[in-house]
């Protein structure tokens, strides 16, 4: 700790403070007053026709330009539809605020102007990429986790689990709150919500103390739409999806929109049925003396689902300074699964012809997911600064109920076993939270805040086994009867300050973060013919912790700026991690969690460098990571079974470096391209398993590297595209590595009568290569394991928007302008 302070000591008093001021101002409508977002507003040198920097203004019509040197400069502001406004600025060492400028509507313009461009896929803010995905074409009828395949950076693997950086401890929220996702209901949960309720991904990789430390590897927060026109409008759509070898899947949507000058109401629905055919193969080979055998597994799985998505939402004005806000969202779905799994296990030391075992697994699962999330928010400002409250009380309730049945058939011995299986997870959360910020000056600001979280977990597990004979079969057949409840509780009580300034070119923040995390958890459960319940424990146990975070940027022009950051967070296991129950649904591969684990905490360093040429920006990241208690899942095989659970192993470094390119090119292209190298380091460990087996897991050291590429072109003013690609090389995962995958995507768009009707078509993983390819060693055993959960994926959706769309010119300033800078936060 010593070190990283002197270390962002000394950076600090390495930079010089250059006199150079910013010019600030905010621009409206003439008529109505409505703030202007997305005006282009230009800044010249006095006497020259070229151009210093070019600025947008943000959703309230706010601008800056920083870092602006003494003299005379000619300020443009223009927009589509309006007059352009010109005003000589003097800069003489202090900063320029420039107040509220008025544009005049130009009816001629309006009724003459035809545009034809793209919005920025992405822009830089202070903390976060955000990228811009409500017109993502490739993923048109699709759901949250092909919107989330398609961003920089982020990798979804084929049971649903979110990486940043290669890294899943990842926090994802939606419109800047947890609402009750976790590890257990995430991939459910992201897969029901429709793509084309996302107005954009916002991507925090070193969030500031303000924000919940949850999350080693940052924060992906999910904003969805929510437009403020005047008046009223809105949008219905329908779809069809055609995956490989699976079955016509439809999808449903409608959106209404009200605004005025006291309320801002909406409404969505949601609705989607999909079906999907996955599989994959496992190679497993047993060292047990001098004996090897190798088990081969093929395994077919077929998922369909159904669900409907609803979000509402009113915003009351009580006055100019005070809003009331009701929120929420919920889902209501089920689906089905059936897997059937062919096992195969022969003699290699003796007679690779000899079959030891062979049984077929006919898996049937059904269940529903319904989940409810509630937000009430009040907002307050205390002056035009910037300074105000914000208040919010959330609840949220995810259920899951599942059935299943195991049927288990040894086609040697003819011995038979079949599992009835009923599950039910039930998770609600209640959170409070208060912010608030104070503009000390024109360059200075304050925040501190409060917030509380108390969640239960309960998860239950019941099940009869009817085994026919034992011989040949794994599971144990003394597990006639069996049930498990595990009930888990926690409180999260956090306080936090942050303190920013800018001098001249300078700009630093110092946040600290405070929390007390108090949890505790029941485990009953009884297993075959035992007279009684077996109860444990874990008591209640309190920790608390202090979470640092610095930020320092430096603008070495009004083009390039320098980034440093350092942060402190956690990862805090939960949910399948902690729940012992064991799993028999699977004979070949037994699971358990581990209710002893202890969190793993990461400190995190950043040093980002940008680069902005009008409509070109470099964006270039270099990255180190330190876990301490990093948790595994780890593997091992006990009588001959393989066996898994979750352990804290070990301590981990990861280094990267990110480069990330945005370019304009002919006026009819928008690429996004990005480049990620990674050093990862896993330091070696051995553990005692539940049955006292000493287990020797080697540290592992991996150089990989990642490239996503975003094309999003215009060929008329009706027609675009989008074409994305992404390669992920072999990496490091816990006892292994995972190989190199590439998928493909692409979509284009046709619209008409004047862009209200759209047709979009699309394909999904084009070249069919969206496969998860493993490789994983440990003691007595090698395995290679190969898996999908659907194929390439065509899809087919048609939009049509209604209303009174023409009240503010913003949307069609929105398509003209090269880049933005776009401030999506809900």
């Amino acid at each position: 700790m010593k070190k990283i302070f002197s270390f962002l000591l000394l950076f600090s008093l390495a930079f010089p403070l250059w006199a150079a001021v910013s010019i600030k101002g905010s621009i409206v409508d003439a008529g109505d007053q409505t703030p202007l977002d997305f005006v282009n507003v230009t800044l010249f040198k006095q006497g020259s026709k070229k151009p210093i920097t070019l600025v947008s203004t943000d959703t309230n019509g706010s601008f800056v330009i920083p870092t602006v040197e003494n003299g005379k400069y000619n300020l443009r502001i223009s927009y589509v539809g309006y007059n352009t406004v010109n005003k000589v600025i003097e800069v003489n060492s202090s900063h320029v605020n420039l107040g509220v400028i008025k544009m005049d509507a130009d009816s001629k313009k309006l009724g003459e102007v035809e545009v034809v461009g793209q919005s920025a896929q992405m822009h830089f803010d202070v903390d976060k990429k955000v990228f811009n995905v409500d017109q993502n074409i490739a993923a048109a009828g699709g759901s949250a986790t092909d919107v989330l395949k398609n961003i920089p950076s982020v990798t979804v693997d084929d049971q649903g689990n979110v990486a940043l950086r290669k890294d899943g401890n990842v926090e994802v929220w939606i419109n800047g709150k947890a609402s009750g996702l976790t590890a257990d209901n995430r991939a459910q949960v992201l897969q029901q919500l429709p793509a084309e309720s996302i107005e954009s991904i916002e991507v925090m990789t070193n969030p500031s103390a303000k924000y919940n430390p949850e999350g080693s590897a940052g924060i992906i927060n999910i904003v969805m739409k929510k437009n403020h026109k005047a008046g009223y409008y809105g949008s219905v759509s329908a779809g069809l999806t055609s995956p490989d070898n699976g079955k016509l899947g439809k999808n449903l949507g409608a959106s209404i929109n009200y605004s005025s000058n006291k309320v801002d109401a909406y409404v969505n629905l949601g609705y989607r049925a999909m079906s999907f055919q996955g599989g994959g193969t496992t190679n497993r080979r047993n060292f047990v003396g001098k004996d090897t055998t190798l088990l081969n597994q093929t395994n077919t799985m077929g998922t369909s689902f159904s669900g409907l998505f609803m979000r509402a939402g009113v915003d009351y004005h009580l006055d100019s300074k005070n809003t009331l806000s009701l929120s929420g969202f919920g889902m209501a779905g089920d689906g089905n699964q059936n897997t059937f799994i062919h096992n195969r296990q022969t003699d290699l030391a003796t007679d690779p012809a000899n079959l030891l075992r062979n049984y077929t697994q006919d898996n049937t699962g059904s269940g529903n997911r319904p989940s409810l999330n509630m937000n009430l928010d009040y907002h307050h400002d205390f002056d035009k600064k910037g300074s105000g409250i914000n208040a919010n009380v959330s609840y949220s309730a995810h259920k899951r109920d599942g059935n299943g049945t195991y049927d288990q058939n040894d086609l040697i011995t003819k011995a038979e076993s079949n599992i009835n299986q009923n599950t039910t997870s039930n998770n609600t959360e209640f959170e409070a939270k208060v912010d608030y910020t104070n503009k000390l000056s024109e360059t200075s600001k304050l925040e501190a805040g409060w917030q509380s979280d108390v969640s239960n977990r309960l998860s239950s597990t019941s099940g009869t086994n009817n085994p026919t004979a034992s011989n040949g079969l794994l599971i144990p057949t003394d597990i006639s009867t069996y049930y498990d409840n595990f009930n888990y509780n926690e409180q999260i009580h956090a306080g936090y300050l942050t303190y920013g300034n800018r001098f001249d070119k300078l700009n630093f923040q110092l946040g600290m973060r405070a929390e007390y995390f108090r949890k505790g958890s029941t485990n009953t459960y009884k297993v075959g013919n035992t007279e009684r319940d077996t109860v444990q424990v874990i008591p209640q146990k309190g920790l608390f912790h202090i979470f640092p975070s610095f930020y320092l940027s430096y603008s070495l022009s009004a083009n390039d700026e320098l980034q440093f950051n350092y942060s402190n967070r956690v990862n805090r296991p939960r949910g399948q991690q902690i729940n012992p129950f064991k799993n028999y649904s699977d004979s070949t591969n037994i699971t358990y969690g581990n209710p002893n684990l202890a969190p793993q905490y990461s400190s995190s360093l950043e040093l980002n460098y940008i680069k902005t040429l009008g409509a070109q920006t470099l964006s270039a990241s270099v990255y180190y990571h330190s876990t301490d208690n990093v948790i595994q899942n780890v593997r091992f095989l006990h009588d001959g079974v393989m066996q898994s659970t979750y352990l804290n192993i070990a301590n981990s470094q990861n280094t990267g470096l990110e480069l990330i390119s945005k370019n304009r090119v002919f006026r009819i292209l928008n690429l996004t391209s990005t480049l990620n190298l990674y050093y990862s380091k896993l330091d070696s460990a051995t553990f005692v398993s539940p049955y006292d087996q000493r287990v020797f897991v080697p540290g592992q050291s991996n150089f990989s590297w990642s490239a996503n590429v975003m094309a999003n072109f215009m060929l008329s003013k009706t027609f675009s595209g989008q074409i994305t690609g992404n390669y992920s090389s072999p990496q490091l995962i816990a006892q292994g590595t995972q190989n190199a995958k590439y998928t493909v995507d692409l979509g284009v768009r046709q619209t008409f009568m004047n862009r209200n009707l759209s047709l979009s078509l699309n394909v999904r993983d084009l070249f069919n290569s969206d496969r998860g390819n493993q490789t994983t060693s440990g003691s007595g055993f090698t395995q290679t394991t190969t898996s999908y959960f659907h194929g390439r994926m065509y899809g087919l959706t048609l939009s049509y928007n209604f209303g009174n769309m023409k009240p503010k010119q913003t949307e069609k300033k929105k398509e003209a302008s090269p880049d933005m800078n776009m401030d999506n936060a809900d």
